[in-house]
């Protein structure tokens, strides 16, 4: 899942902007419904400035369609379920029909997520089209732009490809790119996954790129391997159990020993979270009491990117969720 593009709502003449944007300048074909798609974005934002005084919205692509996402950091919706029934509106002189007919559509899955403790509040709202399924999900915030961005991902069969190069420069970018590519030529299996992070140590060292923490994985229905090193997590949400491991430190290309190996299978609902550093562990813990499992794998990634992503760093993580 990539982001397109990212607007701060903060006025009226932020929404004008932003809805000018999304009827001109974007991929006719990658809307389901393009009505509808600008319907749910002025809804959206309008309540971005009545409710919580502004917050962001987010056009996401995957698999040629958009998709809408919407955060705020306000005080969070008391009573989530009363908010979607028609009727229901905190506002003066409302018909309460927004957030109802934005989560009874046909062609579009409203997702929500509200929070109101203390050291924990907002809200994120993701539409996302319904024919959109996909239990692999990977997004990534750049810190300053794409081109400097060193986080990368990519999928072969039923091997992915995760990691973070260090720095934020083009070197970094180049970097990931040389991994990414070494990735798509190396023929990867369970015995020989020891000697692909070698051969990748060897190749940065050698041609003097940036140092990578990196993770490879293998997926086959819900059995998950995942083999890697560097200052990567690992979340689990396994039953009523959100647990946090983390792999072997070190840098492939300047510190490398040895790779750490995890195995896990997921039930039902079950899901995993792999991040990076841009990721703050602390902020990523507060989703321990929070039931997560009903939402799909866009969701979850959009929802701890945004409340959990720095602000100062490459943020990026990987959802994998039965």
């Amino acid at each position: 899942m990539r982001i397109v593009e990212k607007f701060s709502i903060k006025q009226n003449a932020d929404i004008i902007y932003t809805r000018r944007m999304l009827q001109s300048h974007f991929d006719e074909e990658k809307f389901v419904d393009k009505s509808f798609f600008i319907l749910a974005f002025m809804e959206l934002a309008t309540n971005l400035i009545k409710h919580t005084g502004g917050g962001e919205v987010f056009l996401f692509e995957m698999q040629e369609c958009y998709l809408l996402g919407v955060g705020d950091y306000g005080q969070g919706i008391e009573d989530v379920t009363s908010s979607l029934q028609k009727g229901y509106s905190t506002a003066p002189n409302s018909l309460g029909l927004g957030l109802y007919q934005l989560s009874t559509n046909d062609l579009y899955e409203f997702e929500i997520f509200s929070t109101t403790k203390k050291e924990f509040h907002g809200t994120a709202i993701l539409l996302k089209p319904k024919k959109l399924q996909s239990e692999i999900v990977f997004l990534s915030q750049p810190y300053l732009n794409e081109v400097n961005n060193g986080d990368f991902f990519a999928k072969k069969g039923k091997f992915l490809l995760f990691g973070d190069a260090s720095g934020h420069n083009t070197k970094s970018h180049k970097t990931a790119d040389f991994i990414t590519k070494k990735f798509f030529s190396t023929p990867l299996s369970c015995i020989v996954i020891d000697d692909f992070f070698e051969s990748v140590h060897q190749d940065l060292h050698s041609h003097e790129m940036r140092g990578a923490v990196c993770l490879v994985g293998e997926v086959i229905k819900n059995y998950i391997a995942l083999c890697g090193i560097g200052d990567l997590s690992l979340w689990l949400k396994q039953e009523e159990v959100f647990s946090l491991k983390t792999f072997k430190s070190g840098i492939i290309g300047e510190v490398f020993s040895s790779v750490e190996k995890f195995e896990t299978t997921l039930k039902s609902g079950e899901f995993c979270v792999i991040t990076t550093d841009g990721i703050q562990q602390q902020e990523v813990g507060f989703f321990k009491n929070v039931s997560m499992q009903k939402y799909s794998a866009h969701f979850i990634a959009f929802s701890m990117l945004y409340f959990a992503g720095s602000k100062f760093d490459d943020s990026s993580l990987v959802v994998i969720k039965n």
